[in-house]
Formats: structure tokens, sequence, C-alpha cells
């Protein structure tokens, strides 16, 4: 029997969209302790949906506040919800060892401009590359 944990859909959106939102931040001012911190939190989110702040202020206080009773929420495999947050912020943790170590600075910058749009592209278009990445990982490593 597959396990699914019910997810408010908007509210995992909104979550992605501050993500990259502070991630551009980070790369316009180019503040490499902005990206350590936002990959922090999105390492939290891997552990507990309850531990991803955006995502849980979205859904305590604007869908409270709102009173929206039609809130989409949608089914999603624990794994793919971890993985995904996983391997952003070990995308993000990646760009700022680089820039922290003074290795390749500039091309350190361009990639995490590069991860803020695949957050962006995730959120607005909902076409997530980890997403991706997981289904192909669990279909290669169901066959063994």
């Amino acid at each position: 029997m597959k396990k699914c944990v019910m997810l408010y859909d908007d509210s995992l959106r909104f979550s992605r969209a501050v993500y990259g939102a502070f991630v551009l931040i980070a790369f316009l001012i180019h503040s490499h302790w902005l990206v350590l911190a936002i990959s922090i939190l999105m390492l939290l989110g891997t552990f507990s949906m309850n531990l991803n702040l955006p995502y849980r202020f979205h859904v305590v206080f604007l869908k409270k506040k709102s009173g929206n009773k039609k809130t989409a929420l949608v089914s999603k495999d624990p794994g793919e919800v971890n993985f995904v947050s996983g391997m952003t912020a070990l995308l993000l943790l990646i760009g700022f060892l680089f820039v922290y170590f003074g290795k390749y600075v500039d091309w350190a910058w361009i990639y995490i401009l590069i991860v803020a749009m695949l957050i962006f592209l995730a959120c607005f278009v909902g076409f997530c590359v980890a997403t991706l990445m997981y289904v192909l990982f669990k279909k290669l490593f169901r066959g063994r």
C-alpha cells in the first residue's frame, strides 16, 4: 500500500515562491550567508513539512485569514516532497560552499541564479526538475 501525504497545493507553491524570492535577493545583493540560511531552512523542510516555515505560515495564517473553503489538497508521495526539498537545499549548499571558499565565485553566483530560476519554474509553471529526478531514480532502483 502506497503511503501518501495530503498537502495544500497553494501553500506548497507559496513556499517555493518565498524560497525562490529569497535566493534571488541573495543573488542580487551577493549575500552568501542568506544562501546558507535558505539552504538550512529548506533542509529542515526535508525532515518534516511542519518545519517548512513558509508552508506552515501560509497554511496557518493566510489560509485561515482568507477563509477560502476551496483549498486544493493534493496527494503527494512523502519521499518525493522530501527529495525535492533536500535536493534543492543541497544545490544551494554547494553554491554557498563555492562562494564561501572563493572558488569560481562568479560561476557560483550564476549557478545560484540558475537554482533560483529552477525554483521559480517549479513554483509558477509546475515543472520541477527534482521531481523528475525522483521519478527517474525511483524507476531505476525499483527494477533491481
